[in-house]
């Protein structure tokens, strides 16, 4: 991973625990640079991925402002995370409907960009907040870059897994979100009334070499789940 992106995960992690809260603004980038011993260019580029993240903006001359967002009940669509690590705190369960190696057939050989009957997990998992149910996810992986996937691991963060187990780097994420009802199934899962409203999302989630490894699809709880995503405004 490059020094820039390990430094704005850093200040990431630490704008989300509140340590700026006081401020509303991180140190200059002269204070980052002694602190993180790194070029004057290194932490410009760590102020521009967070910026591009929505955490920060910059005013000339005044300093790099922390954005007043509530991280804690919002999902920010503009960083690729697992949501156990989104909700670090609070995320605290998640109960495991299914587990197992499947074989690619030809939509999902597509999707993927592989040859059919390539060896594939299946989970499929409801996720808990502050031990409500807010989210039911099917995932697909490939078993040749995830070589074992575990209940054990699944009950937890499977993003911290394949991060720090692995050492795998997951570099972005194609997400498709769309309006719709809940079926009998999900409703029951998370504890709402068939076609009541949902969100459903659908993502690709791909190594920072562009290497497609996951396929997954949400239906996220409409009462207890809001969106975030922050960008540039173009004249």
């Amino acid at each position: 991973m490059a020094k820039y992106h390990e430094i704005a995960s850093v200040l990431a992690k630490q704008i989300v625990e509140g340590q700026y809260r006081d401020s509303g603004k991180l140190p200059t980038e002269k204070e980052l640079m002694e602190k993180f011993q790194v070029s004057r260019n290194t932490i410009r580029s760590a102020i521009t991925l967070l910026a591009d993240q929505g955490y920060t903006y910059q005013v000339r001359g005044s300093g790099i402002y922390v954005k007043e967002i509530n991280f804690d009940k919002s999902v920010n669509l503009n960083v690729v995370k697992g949501l156990t690590s989104e909700f670090r705190e609070t995320v605290n369960q998640s109960t495991v409907l299914a587990l197992n190696l499947c074989e690619a057939d030809k939509k999902l050989a597509k999707a993927f960009g592989c040859s059919e009957g390539l060896p594939l997990y299946y989970v499929k998992r409801i996720r808990y907040l502050d031990k409500e149910p807010i989210r039911v996810e099917t995932t697909y992986y490939r078993q040749d870059i995830i070589p074992y996937l575990g209940r054990e691991i699944a009950e937890r963060s499977i993003f911290d897994y394949i991060t720090e187990n692995l050492g795998l780097h997951i570099g972005f994420s194609d997400r498709q979100i769309s309006a719709d009802y809940l079926s009998e199934e999900n409703a029951r899962y998370l504890n709402l009334r068939v076609n009541d409203p949902a969100l459903t999302i659908k993502e690709k989630t791909y190594l920072n070499n562009g290497q497609l490894f996951a396929i997954a699809t949400g239906i996220l709880h409409f009462e207890k789940i809001t969106l975030f995503a922050s960008g540039k405004v173009y004249e």
